[in-house]
């Protein structure tokens, strides 16, 4: 078996995709967060409430920090164009939301299906994954 060397970690964010935004009719070029970065994020949402299975609970997160959240994703992953938080929260309703959310599912935070509906609602998708340095991701 292979030994995970520092070079592997640290190339995990060199992958990249191509996304469609509908919103635009254009392409951005994303990546996916560190676990510094998801770190960030997870501060701004603060403690998801649950259900009583000890599921996450939706309808009770707040929304506002939810969007403060999807914004600062799009900003740490977005890769061309390379936007600060204020500039992502400049984009059209719900554009940033998408985009952080595509992001979320390429660093293994959401859920496919989630996803997938949210595109077809949205008319947003994937265009290509481009390897960097790092590979494919898993």
């Amino acid at each position: 078996m292979k030994k995970l060397t520092k070079q592997d970690i640290l190339k995990g964010k060199e992958t990249h995709e191509t996304l469609y935004v509908d919103a635009y009719e254009s392409e951005v070029v994303i990546r996916p967060l560190t676990d510094g970065e998801l770190s960030e994020v997870f501060a701004v949402i603060g403690t998801v409430p649950l259900k009583e299975d000890g599921t996450p609970d939706p309808s009770r997160v707040d929304v506002i920090r939810n969007f403060q959240a999807l914004r600062l994703v799009a900003s740490f992953g977005l890769v061309e164009p390379r936007l600060t938080v204020e500039e992502v929260a400049e984009m059209k309703f719900g554009v940033p939301e998408v985009i952080g959310t595509r992001i979320l599912e390429i660093s293994g935070i959401a859920s496919g299906a989630a996803i997938k509906k949210k595109n077809r609602d949205e008319k947003v998708r994937p265009v290509a994954r481009r390897p960097g340095a790092g590979g494919a991701l898993p």
